[in-house]
């Protein structure tokens, strides 16, 4: 299905989230969870799905061979309707995973009575509507304004490293830069992406499907808070000369779920409400630079041993929308300094790709939340740079190095939507499971980088049917296109190796092109020799030596006329 049939269905995919009475005009109203025992007599059906999922979304799970199920189905609306009969209340939103509605009010009287339907399971209070001491902490790492190095190279500008540590370099050579791919974000808002140049290219071509607001459903992402909008330069950002994303030519669709200025469970909920909204807008990839831990409200606070996927609410939602046929990305957390010292959930979600950070120098950042999860499983899944990533600054107007795994997780989710793009046949479990084989240490995990660093070429050629987990040594696996007229590639893997040396003979043995440089031992390389002395050499036969640093592999290479 294309995008403009996509933004056909935008209505149909918010129909559900728009129950709701008119706003209480009251101060400092309580919010609540209200959980119903089953969907009763829902409107809706299975075999009917077109009435509360878009058409995006129906194809997704049918290519995947994902049966819609009672998870799909909305909430009842008789329900809700019951609740605003019982007290007066505003309804939030619903949530049709989870079988819920959060609702706000300060009639305490008709709120002690809902418990009392039949329907009910639980209420309850998710922010008690009363001010708490004010946080004494930034719930985001410290940013780093205009601390930005050279360019490494003229496509990418400062956002190569980031970008060449996955090997993502090498998806964007063979075509795949997102496009035909959803990206959805679930954030604290994207203050200025309707008018910053960096997005001017994404908003010239309409790469913003969907903006909702899940916190005050005001329909106003772009004014809220600078933290998503700099999750997305490092994604979708176009700035000439300068800096170029990971993905940019995929969608996205922007939900503002987060308050900043607080921390209170009910954010949770509003994650479960915008992830399902992303979900039925038939998103391909969910990012999530978020993660909740302890609370304003302390009787709230997650426990370490919660981080089994299976207590939180959001860790449960995550879940889910990973077994609903999209690959889930999730910020691995940054308390790795702090008491709390793990993960944060939904990074402990089952199926996700929990993203821990790391630096430039694919060094553990100190305060990347550490593994494993409650129940044993590997955590982070894997790491990419978070430690002064490049991307917008607060302002929004320079580059700047930013910190945190905020701004890993986006790196990997970005990436996803390229190798997919590449495979589309392939499932979002494939996927998934591609980019964490493809990590550095998946043999060997460990609870601060997890398996590693996923090498995203290596992941499109698991994909491929190319499993090349095991190799350990230094090879050349490739050149290409072969016979070549102007110049060909070299695609090897480094092993332990810190300098490659490539040299070009031609056939009386006389040299003709050398190359030495320092490469990153354990990595996938593209080498591209395109030397104007190689392409202004004669037709025929050529011998090539690579050295890395163990035995000289030597091929013979043909150049034809152009």
């Amino acid at each position: 299905m294309g995008i403009d049939d996509l933004r056909r269905n935008l209505a149909l995919a918010v129909v559900p989230l728009l129950l709701g009475a008119p706003a209480i005009a009251q101060t400092a109203p309580a919010t609540y969870l209200v959980e119903f025992i089953h969907k009763g007599g829902t409107p809706h059906a299975l075999n009917t799905p077109a009435t509360f999922l878009s058409a995006r979304a129906i194809e997704r799970r049918a290519r995947q061979g994902i049966a819609v199920d009672s998870l799909d189905l909305p909430v009842d609306p008789a329900f809700v309707q019951a609740l605003q009969q019982a007290a007066v209340l505003e309804v939030l939103g619903t949530s049709r995973w989870q079988n819920s509605a959060t609702i706000r009010s300060t009639d305490t009287l008709g709120l002690d009575t809902l418990d009392q339907l039949p329907f009910v399971r639980t209420v309850r209070c998710m922010h008690d509507g009363r001010p708490h001491a004010p946080r004494t902490t930034n719930k985001y790492p410290a940013v780093l304004r205009n601390s930005v190095d050279a360019a490494d190279e003229a496509t990418y500008g400062r956002g190569f490293r980031q970008l060449a540590m996955l090997n993502g370099h090498l998806l964007h050579r063979a075509g795949a830069t997102g496009q035909g791919m959803l990206l959805g974000l679930l954030d604290s808002g994207f203050e200025g992406a309707d008018s910053l140049p960096a997005f001017a290219s994404l908003r010239a071509r309409h790469g913003i499907v969907l903006t909702a607001d899940m916190v005050r459903a005001d329909g106003d992402v772009y004014s809220d808070h600078w933290h998503g909008r700099s999750v997305l330069s490092v994604i979708a950002a176009d700035l000439p000369g300068r800096f170029l994303g990971v993905a940019p030519g995929v969608d996205v669709a922007l939900v503002r779920t987060e308050d900043a200025d607080s921390e209170y469970i009910v954010e949770e909920d509003h994650w479960v409400r915008g992830a399902e909204l992303l979900d039925s807008l038939g998103c391909d990839v969910l990012s999530t630079s978020l993660g909740y831990t302890t609370f304003d409200d302390s009787t709230q606070d997650h426990h370490v041993a919660d981080l089994d996927g299976r207590t939180a609410r959001i860790s449960i939602a995550a879940g889910i929308a990973a077994r609903k046929g999209m690959v889930v990305v999730n910020s691995a957390g940054n308390s790795g300094q702090s008491a709390w010292y793990h993960i944060s959930p939904p990074a402990d979600a089952e199926g996700i790709l929990a993203v821990g950070a790391v630096g430039l120098e694919r060094q553990s950042a100190p305060f990347s939340g550490h593994g494993p999860s409650a129940d044993g499983r590997v955590k982070p899944d894997v790491c990419a740079v978070g430690w002064r990533t490049t991307g917008l600054d607060v302002g929004g107007q320079a580059l700047a190095h930013i910190n945190g795994t905020s701004f890993s997780a986006p790196l990997v989710a970005g990436l996803a939507c390229c190798l997919w793009q590449m495979h589309p046949d392939r499932t979002a479990v494939e996927v998934t499971e591609a980019i964490r084989r493809s990590a550095s240490q998946y043999l060997r995990p460990d609870p601060d980088l997890g398996h590693g660093i996923p090498d995203l070429w290596r992941a499109h050629l698991l994909l491929n049917g190319e499993d090349l987990t095991g190799l350990r040594h230094a090879a050349l696996l490739d050149l290409f296109p072969m016979p070549f007229q102007e110049g060909f590639t070299a695609a090897l893997y480094t092993g332990e190796a810190h300098m490659l040396r490539m040299e070009l003979f031609d056939a009386l043995g006389r040299p003709v092109w050398r190359l030495e440089e320092a490469v990153e031992p354990g990595t996938f390389r593209h080498i591209a020799l395109a030397d104007p002395m190689l392409a202004g050499s004669p037709a025929g036969l050529y011998h090539l030596r690579v050295d890395l640093g163990g035995p000289l592999v030597e091929r013979t290479v043909i150049k034809v006329r152009p």
